[in-house]
């Protein structure tokens, strides 16, 4: 499913879920209990569906709040004309990233999945396609995994670290359990800094510096989930500012590996 019709599909659920409750008080001439029973039901059920950090269907990994540590990661790659910049940006300062890598990108670029980890940086899970995983039963989720597993095994002779991050955020009741099931621990970010949107790199680097702190996990892009091929430019343009202000604050990138609690 795409992201339209995901948050359709969810929109709909959730209004189910308040329909039947008020035809229940209808039938039972209740005083809108069901009804509002149905509502907080429904809003938990979004809630745990799009925010990245929420526990009701499943604990996310939590980080240390290491002093001087946060980690910086980038979704959807790897890009040949972005991933490389990235990683060397980083490397030749001493920081490293999390790269959560979609499996089909890892196939037709093994080479610079190799050359992020000879950098130093982590390899993670974002999934094979980038399909939204909603309403994906547990033998797609574990689809989804195998094949990414696969591709990074093959393009460097080791898995993926077992970190998964489901596209855009988006989970369904079961894919915490399905994920930790396989040995993985889903992964959530801090705060929106939205470079995808390509609102400038100023604009980027001043979201990121706003969110940086002890233990935070910063979300960015390094490729086009969609894809559509879309520039990541502005991302790279932004690095050099928030490196700039992470170690003036002290602060260091590592993997979230690192960060994670076990």
């Amino acid at each position: 499913m795409d992201k339209r019709q995901t948050w359709a599909g969810c929109g709909a659920v959730a209004a189910g879920i308040v329909a039947a409750g008020a035809a229940l008080d209808a039938a039972r001439a209740r005083r809108g209990r069901a009804s509002l029973a149905a509502a907080a039901l429904a809003g938990a059920y979004l809630g745990g569906t799009f925010s990245e950090r929420s526990s009701l269907f499943g604990r996310v990994a939590r980080m240390r709040r290491d002093a001087g540590l946060f980690a910086l990661t980038f979704d959807d790659g790897p890009d040949p004309r972005f991933t490389p910049r990235i990683s060397r940006i980083l490397a030749d300062r001493g920081h490293r990233a999390t790269f959560f890598v979609l499996g089909r990108a890892v196939e037709q670029y093994p080479e610079l999945a190799c050359a992020l980890l000879d950098d130093g940086h982590e390899l993670a899970s974002h999934g094979d396609d980038h399909r939204l995983l909603a309403f994906a039963p547990p033998r797609e989720v574990r689809r989804q995994l195998a094949r990414t597993e696969h591709a990074v095994r093959a393009a460097t002779g080791s898995p993926p670290a077992r970190l998964f991050r489901a596209p855009h955020g988006v989970r369904s009741p079961w894919l915490v359990r399905t994920v930790q099931r396989r040995g993985y621990q889903v992964c959530a970010w801090d705060g929106a800094v939205f470079d995808t949107s390509r609102p400038g790199s100023q604009v980027i680097a001043g979201r990121v510096v706003d969110l940086l702190a002890p233990g935070a996990v910063i979300l960015l892009h390094d490729g086009d989930g969609s894809g559509g091929g879309a520039s990541r430019e502005q991302t790279v343009a932004a690095l050099p500012s928030i490196l700039d202000r992470a170690e003036r604050a002290g602060l260091r990138s590592v993997c979230v590996s690192e960060l994670a609690d076990r």
